[in-house]
Formats: structure tokens, C-alpha cells, sequence
């Protein structure tokens, strides 16, 4: 993601309108006029909100006719995050591994767990980790997962994240 992409991402938050675009995507789609109806705005103010949300690429728009439907492309939190990434550029042989790529990247430390080899922590930030080739999440281990083309993976570090709680009273 350029620079300009990170720029825009935060100019688009920056907004309490969009903001609360995104909150009322957030639990489904919805067309242009039902956005300004629910928001007391106007359908030409919520199409221009619109526009700016989608060319950052945190909505995406779906057209029926005249009607417009418009629903989240990312998360903004997970769109806000890669503006702070690490971005590493490595060359290897088809039929690598994915473990053999990490092998050429510095400050991955590597675990062994049994039979299977897992990423322990990335620049000394332990934690649970996942992989995804080119958006796609892969139903193999490093170890096993070849790469065959030029692609992109991301490691992405579990984190606990509050999304709902629930109180819970016990009664006899």
C-alpha cells in the first residue's frame, strides 16, 4: 500500500459521516438513498461520502439499474492496519515452501510442535499466527504448502479483540 493509500484511508475515517456510514454497513448492505435516509443526509451528500469510501477501498458498490447498493469491502480497522506493516521482497525456486520463505526473511523466529513448524513471532512479537496467499487463506501448514508463481503472502498475528460480552447470571 503507497503512502497515498494510507493517506486516504485516514482522510476517509476522518470523517464522522463516513464513520457512521461504515457503522450502518456494518451490520449489511444498503443503497444510496436508504444510507442518507437513516443518516438525515441528502442522497447527493451520501453519494460523494460514498465515492470517497469506495475509491480508498473500504466500500464497493453494486448497480442495479438506478439503485446502488453499497456494502464494506475490508474492515477499516483491518484497512487502517496495513498502512503499518512490514514489507519484505524475497526470490525463491518453484516448488519452495512457504516455510522456506520465511526462511529468508530476518526476525521470524520459527517453532517446532510436534510434527509441524509454526511461526512463534515476527520482529519479537509472539503470538498466533496465520498465512494467506494472494487474499487466500490455505488449508495447509508452511511446511507443506508449495509456492509454484508469484504471489503475495501476509502474516497476519491473532490478536484478542472484545466483540461481544456476555453477562451470564446463574441461577438454581
Amino acid at each position: 500500500m503507497s503512502e497515498k493509500d494510507n493517506n486516504d484511508v485516514f482522510k476517509a475515517l476522518s470523517s464522522e459521516t463516513r464513520r457512521k456510514i461504515l457503522a450502518v454497513l456494518s451490520s449489511g448492505d444498503c443503497h444510496v438513498a436508504g444510507l442518507a435516509r437513516r443518516l438525515k443526509i441528502s442522497v447527493p451528500v451520501a453519494s460523494k461520502h460514498v465515492k470517497l469510501l469506495e475509491e480508498c477501498g473500504l466500500v464497493k458498490r453494486r448497480k442495479y439499474g438506478r439503485t446502488h447498493i453499497i456494502s464494506l469491502d475490508k474492515d477499516p480497522s483491518e484497512k487502517m492496519g496495513e498502512a503499518f506493516f512490514d514489507t519484505h521482497s524475497v526470490t525463491v525456486k518453484t516448488g519452495s515452501t512457504v516455510l522456506d520463505v520465511l526462511r529468508k526473511v530476518s526476525a521470524v523466529e520459527i517453532k517446532h510442535v510436534g510434527d509441524h513448524e509454526l511461526v512463534a513471532s515476527i520482529g519479537g512479537k509472539e503470538g498466533f499466527y496465520i498465512y494467506e496467499i494472494d487474499s487466500v487463506m490455505p488449508d495447509k501448514s508452511i511446511s507443506e504448502m508449495h509456492v509454484e508463481s508469484d504471489v503475495v503472502i501476509r502474516w497476519k498475528r491473532l490478536v484478542p479483540v472484545t466483540e461481544k460480552e456476555i453477562r451470564v447470571e446463574v441461577t438454581e
